[in-house]
């Protein structure tokens, strides 16, 4: 019995610390954004992996489900079974726990992406402004848009930023000035991304 406690307890914990490494590509750059460090695009490298982690994960979480609520076998205890039903009961509850926990992480980009998306706000009355087109590699969900904004609004003049995760670009609106792309460009490869000006600005 303590080896298949043990057996549930190591599932579980390895479901949920694949949970964290499958959320990481997104969490990791939101968390380097808040201290105010660069490296976001270093995680990147984790989202090509996500799929597989994320398969790895739910082979965990199945186990800890199987170990939970098989018929267990005839163990040694007290007369009654008490200790054996209290000992069931909390794995239970540490497993739906655990269970709610890797769907909370597993669902993060995503949830994050909508509860950080910003809408376009308009430019003031005459402010002339241009959106021009970025090539960045190294994103891989809409939750990236968070430290990129924040890096370009240092540069000054930014409006707004909508990205194509699939195509690996975002559009930038801005107010035009001498330098400013190159400065955009700057400000988000120090994020740890590879940024390119492509085609010309449009009004």
């Amino acid at each position: 019995m303590p080896s298949e406690s043990r057996a549930q307890n190591l599932s579980l914990a390895g479901a949920l610390l694949s949970a964290v490494a499958a959320s990481s590509c997104c969490l990791g750059p939101l968390l380097l954004a808040a201290l105010g460090l660069g490296g976001a695009g270093a995680f990147a490298t984790l989202a090509a992996f996500r799929p597989y982690i994320l398969g790895v994960t739910a082979a965990l979480l199945a186990a800890g489900f199987y170990l939970t609520y098989r018929t267990p076998r005839a163990a040694s205890g007290d007369a009654c079974g008490c200790e054996r039903r209290n000992t069931r009961r909390a794995g239970k509850v540490g497993l739906w726990i655990a269970a709610a926990l890797v769907l909370l992480f597993a669902a993060s980009p995503t949830l994050l992406a909508r509860a950080l998306e910003r809408p376009a706000k308009a430019a003031p009355s005459g402010v002339r402004t241009e959106t021009v087109t970025l090539d960045v590699k190294g994103i891989d969900c809409e939750a990236c848009a968070v430290p990129l904004r924040r890096a370009l609004a240092k540069a000054g003049g930014f409006h707004a930023l909508s990205l194509d995760v699939p195509s690996q670009t975002a559009a930038v609106t801005y107010e035009p000035a001498p330098g400013r792309l190159e400065a955009y460009v700057a400000a988000i490869d120090e994020l740890g991304y590879e940024a390119a000006v492509r085609g010309p600005a449009t009004r």
